[in-house]
């Protein structure tokens, strides 16, 4: 079965509002087995909420809706989808008379426009919103199926865990289904990391798909079978296979970031970090700190701007800074080695550059980033040349310290 999701809102075209909702949509139709063939996003003009809705019905089974349900001159959905669908829209009273109890128990008007809410197909029946006034509606015309849900997240996950999942498992006949898991990856590019697993990538099922991001590179092992544990089972082998080919390239699973696989491995082992900042900021301090139970880890941090920070807080030498320049290997390996030394850690983060967007010179230019890990018995110091705007390059610095202590506790 194909489906199609379509968001509904000028202010998602405008990027007013990030998308959530589809993305948990698309999660929820991959676990019943249903394959999703394209998103759309459309503003509120309901010519082209028609047209996109028309083209949507030819090439899918099932075409879902976000969004565009209440009682304003805006909300277009549950309109055009009886218009694609060849549908009429009839008010169901039972409906109506709720929202009529509703607006007066509230002492609010019924207004006329309140009670297009309570429009239903001729061919469909609501779905119930315990949530908000807008219900849900559902089309079953023609060998086609659509679906309509409200914008607001509390009211749309209920109702896609609560009805539309399982009425969409019963049409499926839980023919199979559809899973994922997400390897993340650091110190390796996108394409680095495809070469090593591209003979792994010309498989279908399951299937291996890298994607950038900023610092990292993702790389989603997707499978289709007839059970969730088949299909986990199909998975489990399959990035068996990934992590065997890019060994502690590989630090982490879905949604746990870089920070919180480094907060893991120190506790495990009992380390504990510092950290003294410069163009970062204290942005690797806030990571690390952001993970749950990083206490145990963390001892404290300084942000050393100005260079008569550096020299009060974690005791660079004046005279250093002044030979070398304060962004520079040998400034990046005494904030590290400072900092551990200032709090008493097993490890310790320096980092210095330049972020941009002004302060660059020709010999050392914007994205120009030092960074140092000082550990027992040495410290390592790597420099970057970062390209990207001031927020990037800083996230940038932070990743590559915070993997670069990994992989050092890593190696012992």
């Amino acid at each position: 079965m194909r489906a199609e999701i379509v968001s509904v809102g000028t202010e998602l075209l405008l990027g007013q509002i990030v998308d959530t909702n589809a993305a948990y949509l698309a999660r929820g139709l991959s676990e019943v087995g249903i394959s999703i063939y394209r998103r759309t996003t459309v503003g509120d003009n309901r010519e082209r909420l028609v047209t996109a809705l028309k083209e949507a019905f030819e090439e899918s089974d099932v075409v879902l809706t976000i969004g565009g349900l209440g009682p304003t001159m805006d909300d277009i959905t549950r309109e055009g989808l009886a218009e694609a669908l060849g549908d009429t829209l009839v008010q169901n009273e039972e409906i109506a008379e709720g929202l009529r109890r509703f607006f007066t128990k509230r002492n609010m008007p019924v207004l006329e426009s309140n009670l297009r809410q309570a429009l239903v197909p001729v061919h469909g029946r609501a779905i119930a919103n315990p949530n908000g006034t807008a219900p849900g509606v559902l089309f079953e015309k023609d060998g086609k199926i659509g679906i309509a849900l409200p914008g607001p997240p509390n009211e749309f996950i209920p109702m896609t865990d609560d009805h539309v999942l399982p009425y969409l498992r019963a049409k499926t006949g839980n023919i199979g289904t559809i899973r994922s898991l997400v390897l993340r990856v650091a110190g390796v590019g996108e394409s680095a990391a495809e070469d090593r697993i591209k003979d792994l990538m010309l498989d279908s099922n399951p299937s291996v798909a890298p994607y950038a991001k900023v610092g990292e590179v993702h790389l989603r092992v997707t499978a289709k079978a007839d059970t969730a544990e088949q299909a986990e089972r199909m998975i489990a082998e399959r990035a068996h296979l990934v992590r065997e080919r890019l060994g502690t390239a590989v630090y982490g699973e879905n949604d746990d970031p870089l920070e919180k696989a480094v907060v893991h491995l120190m506790t495990e082992r009992g380390l504990t970090v510092s950290t003294a900042e410069s163009c970062t900021g204290g942005l690797v301090a806030q990571r690390i700190t952001d993970v749950a139970g990083s206490s145990a880890v963390f001892l404290g941090g300084v942000v050393a701007y100005s260079n008569a920070a550096k020299t009060d807080l974690v005791a660079v030498s004046a005279d250093l800074i002044a030979r070398v320049g304060a962004v520079s290997a040998e400034v990046a390996q005494a904030l590290a080695e400072g900092a551990r030394k200032r709090f008493g850690t097993d490890y310790g983060i320096g980092v210095t550059g330049v972020a941009g967007p002004g302060g660059g010179t020709e010999e050392k230019p914007v994205g120009l980033v030092y960074i140092a890990v000082s550990y027992p018995g040495g410290c390592e110091v790597d420099k970057s040349n970062f390209i990207g705007s001031r927020a990037i390059v800083r996230h940038r610095a932070s990743q590559n310290v915070l993997n670069m202590l990994r992989l050092r506790i890593l190696n012992g």
